[in-house]
């Protein structure tokens, strides 16, 4: 069995300025949730149907969900908080820890970038971001 480890991932922003487009790492991630979706169902039965019989429809990529240390000088998150303001579709790069490096593209929105405190505690942020396509980069096994 190999497991990878989580230190050592790095989610990117591709920039909307320039060409080619430059990416940013979004730093001080803490933990990530995502990408994960699901296929709806396309109900197909009809009256001869002995059973209830079904198609699957297009699949939806979901959404990833990020929370992380506020760095306001970090070129990501501020790439991640204009993306946001100017509902911009952006180009992300998972980056994985393994040997051959999975990278997983997609594009997506930053639905939520928000800001969170408490006393004796940091200023945390979280940012979700809703895919759009496909997400492409798992490797072959």
């Amino acid at each position: 069995m190999v497991a990878l480890k989580s230190e050592g991932v790095c989610l990117y922003i591709s920039s909307d300025t320039g060409s080619p487009a430059t990416r940013a790492l979004i730093g001080e991630v803490v933990d990530f949730t995502g990408p994960g979706g699901q296929a709806a169902i396309i109900d197909v039965t009809h009256l001869k149907s002995t059973a209830k019989e079904k198609l699957v429809g297009l699949p939806d990529e979901g959404q990833i969900s990020l929370n992380l240390n506020l760095d306001p000088s970090d070129t990501g998150q501020r790439e991640a908080w204009e993306a946001r303001a100017a509902q911009e579709l952006r180009t992300f790069e998972l980056e994985l820890t393994d040997v051959a490096a999975t990278v997983l593209v997609f594009t997506g929105f930053v639905l939520e970038f928000s800001l969170s405190a408490g006393v004796d505690d940091k200023i945390s942020a979280s940012i979700t971001i809703e895919i759009t396509g496909s997400v492409t980069g798992f490797p072959a096994v």
